[in-house]
């Protein structure tokens, strides 16, 4: 039976970093999409040159600065900063989180796959070769603690929606998934924060996040071609 956790680096491999830029205007950049980009990303131009994201309209455009250099954006693609991926129990993955880098910045966004998940074999004869129910987290640095629910709304929740939606599209352009994927979501601003018996709060990850709650149901199709 097919591994959840490879078929989902599979699938986020896949989601395209890169954005078309319909228009150069100074320091703003008209895109035919924003993805995941929020302020405060480093993006990289054609040349590899990063900027740091200063402000951003939803799936509209972006508002940029030079960040290490003085040079102004070159060519017509923005390439997005990579996404993580992360497996496991929330303690687990809270030790894990801390080691990938030092730096939030360049661990943000993840994706989380909560473990432990539902997995089950397709019946003989049938096209299916298994499926899985799973609780997936799109999270992203909160990285202004004074932040309002709408901040964290626009400056998060809606980045992480545009991701999953980039994440499903991906699974209903391929042949290996039925095309009537379920997928159902909860936005978590605020995440993981917990209160404990003495009064005292503490979060699951111990990072200021916000995103949103995935629950996907997939099946995968039997693609093994060879029967012997």
């Amino acid at each position: 039976m097919a591994n959840l956790v490879n078929i989902l680096k599979d699938v986020i491999s896949l989601i395209n970093l890169n954005i078309t830029v319909l228009r150069v205007d100074g320091l703003r950049l008209e895109l035919c999409k924003t993805l995941h980009l929020t302020i405060g990303k480093i993006i990289t131009d054609s040349k590899g040159m990063s900027f740091k994201i200063t402000a951003f309209k939803d799936n509209d455009w972006i508002e940029i600065e030079p960040f290490g250099h003085s040079k102004p954006f070159v060519g017509l693609v923005v390439t997005c900063p990579p996404i993580t991926f992360l497996q496991g129990s929330p303690s687990s993955v809270n030790n894990e989180y801390a080691q990938v880098d030092q730096q939030t910045l360049n661990k943000t966004p993840f994706i989380w796959l909560l473990e432990p998940y539902d997995e089950e074999d397709g019946e003989i004869d049938s096209a299916l070769d298994c499926s899985f129910s799973a609780r997936l987290f799109f999270m992203d640095w909160a990285y202004n603690q004074g932040w309002q629910n709408d901040q964290h709304n626009t400056n998060v929740i809606v980045p992480m929606s545009n991701l999953r939606d980039a994440f499903k599209e991906v699974i209903n352009s391929s042949y290996s998934f039925r095309s009537t994927t379920t997928v159902r979501s909860n936005p978590r601003s605020r995440f993981g924060v917990v209160i404990s018996n003495k009064g005292s709060s503490k979060t699951i990850i111990n990072e200021d996040l916000s995103g949103i709650e995935v629950n996907v149901d997939l099946d995968l199709f039997d693609t093994d071609i060879c029967k012997c």
